[in-house]
């Protein structure tokens, strides 16, 4: 049974939701994630990258024991520096990093609109609330709660 407080959170959801989609960094990740997708040279390079990806893993099972562990290795990330440097692929990557911090931000807000104490986990550390440390770790990676 839905409450009707539990109503009105969900159209809150949908209005802020609504509000995200208007947003520069939404439209400009949409826009980069179609010209991602339609891109044939961006496709073939990702293409590309997942079959060497693939069987670098096939060969990666042996470790540095496999004849073609060392080589392989090396392929794969010659290849995915020139897969980093297509400019619709950087593009897109900037875009889904702008747009992720603009959901951190979201979540934090909402979240200590919830409660002070609530955990944040977010990649970016100014976001972290409520705890000794700035992820959900206790501090074993050395990070810390941002002032």
């Amino acid at each position: 049974m839905i409450t009707e407080k539990e109503l009105e959170i969900m159209d809150q959801l949908d209005a802020l939701n609504s509000k995200v989609m208007e947003t520069m960094e939404y439209r400009h990740y949409c826009k980069y994630r179609e010209l991602l997708d339609t891109d044939p040279a961006a496709s073939g390079l990702i293409h590309r990258f997942t079959k060497m990806k693939e069987e670098f893993e096939e060969v990666q099972r042996f470790g540095k024991y496999h004849p073609d562990f060392s080589t392989k290795r090396r392929e794969i990330n010659q290849f995915k520096k020139e897969l980093d440097m297509n400019p619709v692929i950087m593009e897109y990557r900037k875009a889904e990093y702008q747009l992720q911090a603009l959901l951190d931000e979201i979540l934090y807000h909402v979240s200590i609109g919830v409660s002070q104490n609530v955990n944040v986990v977010s990649s970016n550390p100014f976001f972290s609330v409520g705890g000794e440390s700035g992820c959900s770790t206790g501090g074993s990676c050395g990070c810390q709660t941002a002032i």
